[in-house]
């Protein structure tokens, strides 16, 4: 006797004059065979069971679906379709109703997975986390898990839940089966949250690691450089901001030393900034040329707005900073030329990010600025013109 597997069969049915539904389960029989290559089977081997999902069957169309017979993989489908015609809010219907209708399915993994992406889509972040701990604590054998923990983690750094977030990340980085790509993404994300905790120390330690991996490893097969720049361009904004927190002081002694440290920093950060560059990724290539732009506006700013002499009369003041403002306007003509190049590098590689509309923004700003200084140059140097045309001789 060849042997027999059940099929669950689940049937709603919707009777007008019963107040509730009515459950049915039946019991089919299926034989299923396996056919070896040739057509014939082997003498010794034997029928194999398939085991099919359970299917649900009705006779009115579900209120939220709209559908009348459904089963895991129609719910599935549904929901792809949706969610690729954008309309996250509808898809997660669908996979929501497969993982409380059919939790025992092979799709349930994945289909929490995108239930989680349909609610980021929604701003619905605490219950995109829900659907992803679904996974990671609860399918740790899915081919879904690593992906799963990627998206929580940066759920969880997106609301600010730095401690939690490194934590995740680091169970993700205590998977020994981890790839080489993926361990550095994840080395990354962990240095951006330590960052946002205000631990900036461990974070530069962690984003230095992720650069010596990708360099042991580069070679040895093809990685993608986005990560090893984003890397290199979270480093030099740890330098910016040292550079930026940097004081300029009085006595003259004191801020001469101050300038040398505060120059100093400069030029480590540009060179930062230029490393990240030179990995070739378009869109860190133009925040990085962004970032180099904005190290002269803000040494600009700091110079300009330095302590002056406390011995220095109310004219003299004016003339100090008169002087100070024509010393500083190569940095003002420095950084929009920088601009203009990040903007011509952003045309090249077809860049439109974050960066590129902030540079647009400053570059416009800077120009306006370097016009103004230089109509009162002009106005400033008539203005002597005059004074000594109408001087009398004595």
């Amino acid at each position: 006797m060849e042997p027999k597997t059940l099929i669950p069969v689940y049937t709603h049915i919707m009777h007008r004059n019963l107040p509730r539904i009515l459950t049915l389960l039946l019991a089919l029989s299926l034989v299923a065979c396996v056919t070896p290559r040739g057509g014939q089977r082997g003498d010794n081997e034997s029928a194999k069971e398939i085991i099919m999902d359970p299917l649900h069957l009705g006779i009115h169309p579900d209120p939220e679906l709209g559908l009348t017979d459904f089963d895991a993989a129609t719910l599935f489908h549904e929901g792809l379709r949706l969610h690729e015609a954008e309309q996250p809010g509808e898809a997660l219907k669908f996979f929501d109703r497969l993982l409380s209708d059919f939790p025992g399915s092979r799709l349930t993994s994945t289909s929490a997975f995108n239930a989680g992406r349909c609610l980021e889509s929604l701003e619905r972040d605490r219950e995109a986390i829900a659907r992803y701990r679904l996974i990671v604590d609860g399918m740790p054998r899915s081919r879904d898990w690593v992906d799963a923990m990627f998206r929580l983690s940066m759920v969880l750094i997106r609301q600010d839940q730095q401690t939690t977030a490194v934590a995740e990340l680091n169970r993700l980085l205590d998977r020994e089966s981890l790839s080489i790509s993926d361990r550095i993404d994840a080395m990354v994300l962990k240095g951006e949250s330590l960052t946002a905790g205000g631990k900036t120390f461990v974070a530069e330690t962690v984003f230095r690691a992720t650069l010596r991996i990708f360099r042991q490893h580069e070679r040895e097969e093809y990685l993608d450089p986005a990560p090893a720049a984003r890397a290199e361009f979270r480093l030099s904004e740890l330098l910016y901001v040292r550079f930026k927190d940097a004081p300029l002081r009085l006595p003259e002694d004191r801020m001469r030393e101050d300038l040398e440290i505060k120059a100093d920093l400069l030029l480590k950060t540009q060179a930062g900034f230029l490393r990240t560059m030179r990995y070739g990724d378009p869109d860190w290539a133009t925040a990085a040329s962004y970032g180099i732009g904005r190290l002269y506006l803000e040494l600009h700013e700091a110079m300009n707005t330095a302590p002056v002499p406390p011995d220095l009369s109310p004219d003299e003041v004016k003339v100090y900073r008169n002087l100070l403002r024509k010393r500083l306007a190569v940095l003002l003509r420095k950084a929009l030329k920088i601009f203009k190049m990040t903007m011509q590098l952003a045309e090249r590689t077809r860049s439109n990010n974050e960066w590129t509309q902030s540079t647009q923004r400053e570059m416009e700003l800077v120009e306006k600025q370097v016009l103004r200084d230089l109509k009162e140059t002009l106005d400033e140097t008539n203005d002597t013109e005059d004074a000594d045309i109408n001087t009398p001789i004595l």
